[in-house]
């Protein structure tokens, strides 16, 4: 493949992400604050970088299987590595080389998400962010900007099984963007390992290695809040033992949701943490990607005991999953932001 493709999971914790109540808002922002810096884009895990990409160009296209609308927006941060330098002559000798070639271009795509075409029928929609010098080097035409939306059509395929027609397709000429764009989580040992392949490195790009690479040396410190495995505590929670006592506030699943568990339902990005990191929790927040969903109205959130249950019947989305803290239901706050497509929900622990 001639792209690296750094995940845009969109699991953020940023400014824009406004809840229910101001006061629970400040709550959860104080929780945050010691792992935030004074950038605006700064993440909230020590190894992810929360970025919010600058707007570029649209493109209408269409899904080779049904015909239906998509649109790609390109956009660009400098978080996001360039590719490269090389001249069009170069390039040319790529195209033309049958051996496989090391040259990449580092981008971030977002999971497709549902939006509305001006005509307010449904459609798709996907962000896909590049470095900003980059975008500045191929945003008036060329053979790199050709180049580019050939790999970007291959990427959205082979990520998400969705074809794209490559011969019915245009650059939208009054709209930088279809809907609003989304953050991307860019790992650091991602930018790292795009920076560690480059054969001619500049001097900037031997900088951010050697930071990276610090980082990478000095992570070993505890934050005060914990990333939670979901797949670890679900396997905890199959090989409990019978004789264990169940809490009083164990959660009984409803018998069609079980059977509805069975069908064929899409079980969505998530992740929790758990505060604080060490001694005892007081509280889990689960950011949960919905990227289908457009209204709260369509989540059932269930929440009680050790379990965590989410269903958007209408999207084909259901999640059942168990924890090993015991949640207060009565105290419960979510939200769900239109937006980005994240629920997000704070739990306190008995």
């Amino acid at each position: 493949s001639k792209s690296i493709f750094l995940d845009a999971d969109s699991s953020i914790m940023e400014n824009n992400l406004k809840f229910v109540k101001n006061e629970f808002e400040e709550e959860l922002n104080s929780m945050f604050s010691s792992m935030n810096s004074s950038a605006p884009d700064s993440s909230t895990h020590q190894n992810t970088k929360i970025v919010k990409p600058k707007p570029g160009f649209c493109i209408k296209a269409y899904k080779q299987s049904d015909n239906e609308k998509f649109f790609i927006n390109i956009c660009h941060t400098e978080d996001i590595p360039p590719p490269e330098d090389i001249t069009e002559n170069e390039l040319l000798q790529i195209l033309n080389d049958e051996s496989p070639s090391t040259f990449k271009i580092p981008m971030s795509i977002t999971v497709p998400r549902t939006t509305v075409d001006k005509s307010n029928n449904e459609c798709q929609v996907t962000d896909i962010a590049i470095n900003s010098k980059f975008f500045q080097k191929i945003e008036t035409g060329c053979l790199m900007r050709d180049f580019l939306l050939t790999i970007v059509f291959e990427g959205i395929g082979n990520k998400y099984g969705i074809t794209i027609r490559e011969d019915n397709w245009c650059i939208l000429k009054n709209r930088k963007n279809i809907d609003k764009l989304i953050a991307h989580s860019i790992k650091n040992r991602d930018v790292k390992q795009v920076l560690e392949s480059y054969k001619r490195p500049t001097d900037d790009q031997k900088d951010v290695l050697q930071q990276l690479q610090t980082q990478e040396q000095g992570a070993g410190k505890r934050s005060l809040i914990e990333e939670i495995n979901p797949n670890d505590n679900v396997k905890e929670k199959k090989n409990r033992k019978n004789n264990e006592k169940l809490s009083e506030f164990s959660y009984k699943p409803n018998a069609t949701k079980v059977a509805i568990s069975q069908a064929n339902t899409t079980k969505p990005d998530y992740r929790l943490f758990c505060m604080p990191a060490e001694g005892k929790v007081e509280q889990l927040v689960g950011e949960f990607y919905l990227p289908e969903c457009i209204s709260s109205n369509e989540i059932t959130l269930d929440v009680g005991g050790d379990r965590i249950m989410i269903e958007v019947r209408k999207r084909g989305y259901l999640l059942d999953a168990f924890v090993n803290y015991t949640i207060d239901n009565n105290q419960i706050k979510a939200h769900f932001n239109r937006e980005n497509r994240m629920l997000k929900v704070v739990m306190p622990c008995i």
